[in-house]
């Protein structure tokens, strides 16, 4: 359906894109590129008021967009509808600061992807996708590994730091023959020994996890696209979805009662699975609600905590479990620059700001033209709900 919407853009049959894209929303749900073109077509095809509904409810979700200039929306201008669009937008470049500031990670392009923390040492962790390591907030070395550090999680109860780990090409010094070669890495919390590896039964890269109470894993597969499950003290890796349902799966979060896991995908939204018959639901949002672009995802309480830096502008935003409610907690503040993940530290949420993923290009090579990136743990305190 991608495909044909793509097609008939080309050829300007806004009939067929109108159709495509209504057919392939409820699939994609909250997607805010499928939400844009739907505008598009309608502006095109004469029903000024669906067209503008449809802009008023990417402007509601507090998105950032040049309307003005896009000749799509030609038959809008002037309107006193667009203009309304137009003025909430503005409203929505305005900064939203709830976070402040905890401390900068000295060592400059460490391209940091997540932080744990142990509450015992009451250390945090961070994982470095350029230079192959795993370093705490005051800069010293916890452990190395072989490829670039993604996503990592912290049992208490074992005193084990997992880690998920695997070549990209963001990385300074690895082997391209490694390409799409991932693994999990069990390093003992206290002393830093390597306790376990264990290989992906997957290609691609092992980029998000979350644990449970009893200490099993699920972990996402990002670039083709996977769900996966480690039990405690096993080496077996167990696949929870069906291959094609999620094209690029993130942090999966679970229930309170761990019945269900909530997988954010990049492009498709958040579904909800139930981990005893692995269905799987596709959650539908409220109107003015933009679920793509998710990357960390968190539930705290009723609500989930996402850190979405797939839209503009980059930001962190709270929903209510019925994604009928939202709230923007940062957004337009300097130094936020790329946000990627966090953790929860009772009601405080720490996350790293400016990780740097836009100062390189496509091939993993940072620009040329790009200053030394500084990135920077923050915390929001939340209000629970």
């Amino acid at each position: 359906m991608n495909r044909t919407a793509g097609l008939a853009l080309e050829s300007k049959d806004y009939p067929k894109l109108r159709d495509t894209l209504a057919e392939l929303l409820p699939l994609l749900p909250g997607n805010s590129r499928v939400l844009y073109k739907l505008a598009a077509a309608d502006a095109h095809l004469g029903q000024p008021e669906r067209a503008l509904a449809e802009l008023k409810g990417l402007a509601d979700a507090g998105l950032i967009y040049d309307f003005n200039a896009d000749d799509d929306f030609a038959p809008l201008r002037g309107s006193a509808g667009f203009t309304a669009v137009l003025r909430q937008i503005e409203q929505n470049r305005k900064p939203v600061a709830r976070a402040v500031p905890v401390s900068m990670l000295t060592e400059r392009d460490l391209l940091p992807e997540d932080i744990a923390y142990d509450p015992k040492t009451r250390r945090f962790f961070i994982g470095s996708v350029t230079t192959c390591k795993i370093v705490t907030a005051d800069s010293s070395v916890f452990a190395k590994t072989d490829w670039p550090v993604m996503a990592l999680r912290v049992d208490g109860r074992r005193r084990i730091l997992w880690a998920a780990t695997g070549w990209i090409a963001n990385c300074r010094e690895c082997y391209p023959a490694d390409r799409d070669k991932t693994a999990l890495l069990a390093f003992q919390l206290d002393s830093g020994a390597l306790l376990k590896r264990v290989e992906s039964p997957v290609k691609g890269l092992l980029g998000d996890m979350t644990i449970g109470r009893a200490g099993d894993l699920y972990v996402s597969e990002g670039s083709y696209g996977a769900v996966l499950r480690l039990k405690a003290n096993s080496s077996t890796w167990e696949r929870l979805d069906a291959p094609g349902e999620f094209p690029s799966p993130q942090t999966p979060a679970l229930s309170s009662d761990e019945r269900t896991l909530y997988v954010p995908d990049y492009e498709r939204g958040i579904a909800a699975m139930d981990l005893k018959t692995r269905a799987v639901r596709w959650l539908q949002p409220a109107t003015g609600m933009v679920l793509s672009g998710i990357d960390g995802f968190y539930r705290y309480g009723d609500s989930f905590l996402a850190v979405q830096n797939g839209v503009k502008p980059e930001r962190l935003v709270r929903f209510s479990l019925n994604l009928t409610k939202q709230e923007i907690l940062e957004a337009n503040t300097p130094g936020l620059g790329d946000p990627t993940h966090g953790t929860l530290v009772g009601g405080v949420f720490y996350f790293i700001a400016n990780a740097g993923w836009d100062a390189y290009g496509d091939d993993g090579k940072k620009r040329p033209d790009s200053a030394p990136v500084e990135s920077q743990i923050r915390k929001i305190v939340l209000e629970k709900r």
